[in-house]
């Protein structure tokens, strides 16, 4: 099955994988593996794309979100019953075999897990969403459920690297201002900008008081054949593309 696990994550009762673009049944440009229902792709391929992971995995069905780049948090329990589509960009669930996954194609997935009091959580974080404190506050709905930091295990997937990730002065001026630590995570490279997106999101973390931390390190700009990239596709003159599924659950 095309997923990336992570031995970080490797408890009794949890089960997880990052997704990789190949092994699905969507055609060009979602080919193939593509994950979100949110692009355009027919309903019923990206069903059957989920349903390969989900079954892989052992699980039947997942709960998700309409992310929107934004740093809400939602309980996973509160919605799965429903057939309202949420718009948030984090969840946290305390509920067996109910896994939650979000999706992305250069943002940064970021799963979490407290293994001693079963709580899961997953965020999507691209640039917005970690400057205004997507995994802050995924750490906060922990410890307001009941977790020590201490407890708390996170990984971070695959996303767009440093080197990969150019920005323009607009966006680096947005994010010293909402955030002034988030400065020297900018660098200048031969009179163009970068953002260590993943850095950035470590740095955050770690001042919130978690230190088990595990960043898979995979570039999804320059790996265009094993990941979904919209920076890439973009800057080849192509608006759409898939995602990726990023999932945690827990399992009995």
């Amino acid at each position: 099955m095309s997923l990336i696990q992570s031995d970080f994550l490797n408890f009794k009762n949890i089960r997880h994988g990052f997704s990789l673009r190949y092994g699905g049944v969507s055609s060009k440009p979602w080919k193939s593996l593509n994950c979100s229902y949110f692009v355009n792709d027919s309903a019923e391929h990206v069903s059957i794309n989920k349903r390969k992971i989900l079954y892989n995995l052992g699980f039947i069905s997942d709960f998700y979100v309409k992310q929107v780049h934004g740093n809400k948090i939602v309980n996973a329990e509160d919605y799965f019953q429903t057939k309202i589509i949420i718009e948030a960009d984090g969840i946290i669930c305390k509920t067996y075999n109910l896994p939650i996954s979000i999706t992305t194609a250069d943002c940064a997935p970021i799963l979490m897990v407290d293994p001693y009091n079963n709580i899961i959580g997953a965020a999507h974080a691209g640039w917005k969403g970690a400057i205004s404190g997507v995994a802050d506050n995924l750490i906060d709905n922990f410890r307001m459920n009941g977790s020590n930091l201490e407890n708390i295990y996170v990984v971070i997937g695959p996303c767009i690297s440093k080197e990969s990730f150019e920005v323009k002065s607009d966006m680096i001026n947005t994010s010293i201002e909402k955030d002034p630590n988030s400065e020297k995570f900018f660098s200048n490279i031969s009179n163009l900008d970068y953002f260590d997106l993943s850095a950035y999101l470590i740095d955050k973390i770690k001042i919130a008081g978690v230190s088990n931390i595990s960043c898979l390190g995979e570039d999804t700009y320059s790996n265009p054949e094993r990941f979904f990239s919209h920076r890439y596709e973009t800057n080849n003159k192509k608006a759409i593309t898939g995602r990726m599924m990023n999932i945690i659950g827990l399992f009995k």
